[in-house]
């Protein structure tokens, strides 16, 4: 009951911009849609990003001579994680402009 009290308030805005003017509630949820997507995107890419450091960070608490190599590793790491953040950016233009 929680969870769908929770998606009726997060839906509300949407559904009510979709009542104003000539926008439809496909309209409303199209915008609702990319922001989750960017959001998600954006949550699960910083989740991911913490823990990469976190682990780098530990790596190189334990063997302090494996630093260079670690932080190497955590930059193609990190980039690769980026690139699930900008999917989720490129999912939100698709629903906002060409749909």
């Amino acid at each position: 009951m929680k969870k769908l009290l929770t998606l009726l308030t997060v839906m509300m805005p949407a559904l009510a911009m979709a009542a104003e003017g000539e926008a439809s509630i496909e309209k409303g949820l199209l915008y609702l849609g990319a922001g989750l997507a960017i959001g998600l995107a954006g949550l699960g890419a910083g989740v991911g990003m913490g823990h990469a450091v976190r682990g780098t960070q530990e790596g190189v608490a334990r063997n302090p001579n494996a630093g260079g190599r670690l932080q190497t590793l955590m930059f193609i790491g990190l980039a690769f994680i980026e690139t699930i953040a900008l999917y989720g950016l490129l999912i939100a233009f698709i629903l906002l402009f060409v749909v």
